[in-house]
């Protein structure tokens, strides 16, 4: 028969996680709703140059265009991972939304979806339902940015590196955030079905599942792929290192010789041959352990990595393709990374809200011996660092990225090893109750928490800066007047390459037309992917970044059209007006706070025209 208590618990837990999930979210917006806007429709601006790139895809799957194209020429090849973008492009074309917001709104479910897992996996875990009201607060986790700077809530080290808490990935809404979301919960499944007697079917079923969202993460965002491909992959072997007392020492020692092996050969093998196949050869120590661990599993470990390599495959071979192929942009890209490492003593302040409870929890762990908790536990303080100084062992993938994915990742695993292990000192402390004893594992569990809120509660006010931040806090509305006449404008003008693309006048910004409107415009962003006409694009950036057009260019490229705004001060459509053939042209009223940059503040007409022939 089922147990009652459960029958009455489980909806407890499952209401209090999907509290806690809405609870994140609010927090996570505070900033937005206290200045009095609506989170779902408008769009960050600080740091949004590449967000603007990713919603041009959206913005083109909204329109009916799916193809792999530079996103705001609509020409060229694009070979950065498009599927999620892609996907809040169908939201917004099923719904009939405005791309913002399904950009939003499909954030906001997966971050939801992604705090409720957690939080009933730590509750199951814990055995107790209120725990799940404790999944957000990894994502608040701060860096101790304020300690260095005052009313600060990030670091910056070299190059654009920076040091930031969770928050501060995830409130762009963007790619990253949903493959950390996507992650967490493929995480937290397999953490449930591995952690209680499960059924071999119910393990089977949630391993794969979880492999298959896993490797489907390389067409969402490259780091996040990379962060959950390593801590599945070191999490199975170090699982059966632990878990396996058969030939324990000569895995070990094997792991060990290969992971020498790895940072001494690795930048060998990425000057020799590139850096994905260095990121693939970063998982070299792990193979030892994931041989045990395939025969402990009966072939599961393996059917799992098939799933995820299957599920992983378009994206990367078609990122493998455009490599061999000298692909401008991708031999660019790898260029491009370097001096973004974060070996430094910012980095360790700043990850100690993390690391005392992991930490502390793999001791007690070991006192306890409890194997599930040593693995999460050696798993997170292994793979989250290892992959966090990539650039010293040849990948040098932007190690800064994944030194933020880890101080969300591991803030959830320690979680999860705190929740799991009160379960097991409850079940110590009874026992020595019946033998007239104290349990001193109650006491170092005690001890564990107590510091690991107090380090936590120590970098919150990172978040609290962030939430006051005016520059962080700045947002963009698609849906002014003055907006909805560039969008009307710009789809009368063109809505595909094969008819021309657009350019504007420099007081209206090309990148967010392109994303009311989906036209193609004469635009890319450097570091995402390149146009066909790349030279001749970046001849008509650099003449109107300059306040002037450059014809020779814009026949060279087929840009056929103009955008202008009477308020603009470089007033074009009187300096070109025997070059121009008028079109169309929407009036527009400015809204309260709405800044025009170098223009006159006040209502206006935006103007569509033709280049004459």
């Amino acid at each position: 028969m089922p147990n009652p208590d459960r029958r009455r618990v489980l909806p407890l837990t499952i209401a209090a996680a999907i509290t806690a999930g809405v609870a994140m979210v609010i927090l996570q917006q505070a900033g937005q709703i206290g200045r009095g806007r609506n989170p779902l429709t408008g769009l960050r601006t600080n740091f949004w140059y590449d967000q603007l790139g990713y919603l041009a895809i959206s913005a083109d799957v909204a329109n009916g265009h799916f193809d792999s194209t530079e996103p705001v020429s609509m020409t060229g090849v694009s070979h950065y991972p498009r599927f999620y973008y892609s996907l809040v492009g169908v939201v917004a074309r099923v719904f009939g939304l405005p791309t913002v917001t399904a950009w939003n709104l499909t954030s906001f479910v997966l971050q939801i979806a992604a705090v409720t897992a957690i939080g009933i996996t730590a509750a199951l875990l814990a055995r107790r339902w209120w725990v799940a009201l404790l999944a957000p607060l990894p994502f608040f986790t701060g860096t101790f940015a304020y300690i260095q700077q005052a009313d600060s809530w990030y670091t910056v080290l070299q190059a654009h590196a920076v040091l930031w808490g969770p928050y501060g990935a995830l409130f762009s809404n963007n790619g990253e955030t949903a493959g950390l979301c996507i992650g967490l919960i493929s995480v937290s499944g397999l953490i449930w079905a591995w952690s209680g007697q499960r059924r071999t079917r119910t393990r089977v079923i949630v391993t794969l599942i979880a492999a298959a969202l896993v490797g489907m993460l390389s067409s969402f965002q490259t780091y996040s792929f990379l962060t959950f491909t390593y801590l599945l992959a070191y999490g199975a072997a170090i699982a059966a290192i632990v878990f396996v007392r058969a030939r324990r020492k000569t895995t070990i020692v094997a792991a060990v010789v290969m992971l020498a092996v790895v940072f001494i050969a690795g930048p060998l093998v990425a000057d020799r041959f590139g850096q994905l196949p260095t990121l693939m050869f970063g998982l070299l120590p792990a193979f030892p352990g994931l041989v045990s661990a395939i025969v402990r599993t009966r072939g599961l470990v393996a059917l799992a990595g098939t799933v995820a390599v299957l599920t992983a495959a378009p994206q990367v071979l078609f990122t493998l393709g455009g490599m061999v192929s000298g692909d401008p942009f991708l031999t660019y890209r790898v260029a491009s990374n370097h001096q973004l490492g974060v070996v430094s003593w910012q980095a360790l302040l700043s990850a100690t809200p993390v690391l005392i409870p992991l930490i502390l929890t793999l001791i007690l762990a070991f006192r306890l011996r409890d194997r599930l908790t040593i693995t999460l536990a050696t798993t997170a303080l292994f793979v989250l660092p290892f992959l966090s100084v990539n650039d010293i062992w040849g990948a040098n993938a932007e190690p800064y990225r994944f030194w933020i994915e880890g101080l969300l990742v591991g803030g959830v695993f320690a979680l999860f090893g705190l929740a799991r292990l009160s379960t097991r000192v409850a079940r110590a402390d009874a026992e020595a109750a019946d033998r007239a004893k104290n349990a001193p594992e109650k006491t170092l569990l005690v001890a564990a928490v107590v510091l690991s809120i107090v380090a936590w509660g120590a970098s919150v006010p990172d978040w609290v800066n962030s939430v006051r931040d005016g520059t962080m806090q700045a947002s963009w509305n698609p849906s002014t007047e003055r907006e909805s006449a560039i969008a009307a404008m710009a789809r009368e003008g063109s809505l595909d390459a094969s008819t021309g693309l657009l350019v504007t006048e420099r007081c209206v910004d090309n990148r967010t037309a392109k994303v009311t409107s989906g036209s193609p415009f004469a635009y890319y962003h450097l570091g995402m992917a390149w146009p066909a006409d790349k030279d001749d694009i970046d001849d008509i950036i650099s003449a109107r970044d300059a306040g002037t057009l450059d014809f020779e260019a814009m026949e060279s490229s087929d840009t056929r059209f103009v955008l202008t705004d009477s308020n603009c001060a470089t007033d074009w459509e009187a300096l070109y007006a025997d070059r121009f053939e008028r079109v169309s042209s929407a009036d527009y009223r400015l809204s309260d706070g709405e800044v025009l940059l170098d223009g006159a503040q006040g209502d206006g007409r935006i103007t569509l025209w033709r280049v004459a022939d």
